[in-house]
């Protein structure tokens, strides 16, 4: 075998063996979400927001939920991190890392009714793609040919007002910069 050439036992422990949204268990660390890959570890977020690194090949790391798939998680972070580098995308506009791998959960009034847990990354989402529509539609309020300006001044107050609803969810965003800004922060 050539030096240059890593052997299949080295290279299987490098890649890893778990998808994205996983649930292990951690001999010391308890419970916890696989929520990326970095170079040769799983990034694991534990119960009470602990982030920890583990190795691929730990081998006292416990499934108890198998999700995602590995190669397609490995492949969609690289295209990410291509895109981000070369600006196609926004990474500001990333989940602040105490989120990661957590849970909201609507906990109803009424005791016979269960409650819905759901994932902060896909909540996550769905305000961002909000915030985004609010803007489309505040530009084509701006350049619509046939409304008036009191007609375009009253939609945006109602915009406007839309996005200080949305202010309540900037503790999700990690980025200052991509937060959501209410009438008393705007320009």
């Amino acid at each position: 075998m050539a030096p240059d050439t890593p052997s299949t036992e080295r290279t299987a422990a490098a890649r890893p063996q778990l998808g994205i949204g996983t649930i292990v268990r951690h001999l010391q660390f308890g419970v916890g979400r696989i929520v990326g890959y970095d170079s040769d570890q799983y990034v694991i977020v534990f119960r009470g927001g602990d982030t920890r690194r583990v190795a691929f090949g730990y081998d006292a790391l416990d499934v108890d939920q198998r999700r995602g798939d590995p190669e397609t998680d490995r492949l969609k972070q690289a295209v990410r991190d291509v895109l981000g580098d070369h600006g196609w995308i926004d990474v500001d506009l990333e989940l602040g890392p105490r989120w990661a791998g957590g849970t909201l959960r609507l906990v109803p009034g009424k005791a016979d009714v269960q409650p819905k847990d759901i994932p902060i990354e896909a909540f996550f989402k769905k305000i961002v793609a909000i915030r985004d529509r609010l803007r489309v539609l505040e530009q084509k309020v701006n350049a619509h040919p046939t409304l008036a300006a009191e007609e375009k001044l009253e939609l945006q107050g109602y915009i406007t007002r839309c996005y200080g609803s949305l202010t309540t969810f900037n503790v999700l965003f990690s980025a200052e910069g991509s937060r959501i800004q209410g009438a008393g922060e705007r320009d």
